[in-house]
């Protein structure tokens, strides 16, 4: 068969396809400087250059979350007394350091970081409770994590909060993509 055609009509000239530009994956900025790095990313790792962006402004958002979560653990753990032992008073201050630093991370990482992203349709009511229970996740595993190191390690509790946060961080981004800005499925037509 590919005989026959090749008889039929000549042989077979290969043409070059000229190029599509490429729309950029991620969204741009008001900085030019900011964009370039940002397509040069995008060119390298074939399109992920909005990974990264988001992933850079929840590691920012998140730095200023974890100062709150840090200077609310410090105050309650250090300044403020309360009439309990020590793991009691470890474990008040870590569930109003995270309370305290969900808000601070839900608040600005709802509105700049994940606002593209089909999730971002649901309420807002919606979205700080899936955030709240990502979150949950993620201060528990900090929790653990933070209490193992100060009581096994006999470390500092405030650098084993500081290393617990740091280690965390990967996890929430991950579940925040997963669960709480997912994709919202279409509703099916009846």
């Amino acid at each position: 068969m590919l005989e026959q055609n090749l008889e039929e009509h000549g042989p077979l000239v290969m043409q070059e396809v000229p190029s599509v530009p490429r729309l950029p994956s991620y969204h741009p900025t008001a900085w030019a400087f900011v964009n370039r790095v940002l397509d040069i990313v995008d060119t390298k790792t074939g399109g992920r250059a909005a990974w990264c962006q988001r992933f850079f402004m929840f590691a920012f958002i998140g730095g200023f979350a974890a100062l709150v979560n840090m200077t609310v653990f410090y105050l309650v753990f250090y300044v403020i007394a309360l009439p309990v032992n020590e793991t009691m008073h470890n474990v008040i201050a870590a569930v109003l350091a995270a309370e305290f630093s969900i808000m601070a991370n839900f608040v600005p990482n709802d509105f700049f970081t994940f606002r593209h992203l089909s999730g971002h349709q649901r309420s807002w009511v919606a979205r700080c409770m899936r955030f709240h229970i990502t979150c949950v996740g993620g201060n528990v595993l900090t929790f653990v994590i933070q209490f193992t190191i100060s009581h096994l390690l006999h470390m500092q509790p405030i650098i084993a909060q500081a290393i617990a946060l740091i280690l965390v961080l990967f996890y929430n981004f991950s579940f925040h993509h997963i669960f709480t800005y997912r994709h919202i499925k279409p509703t099916a037509l009846s």
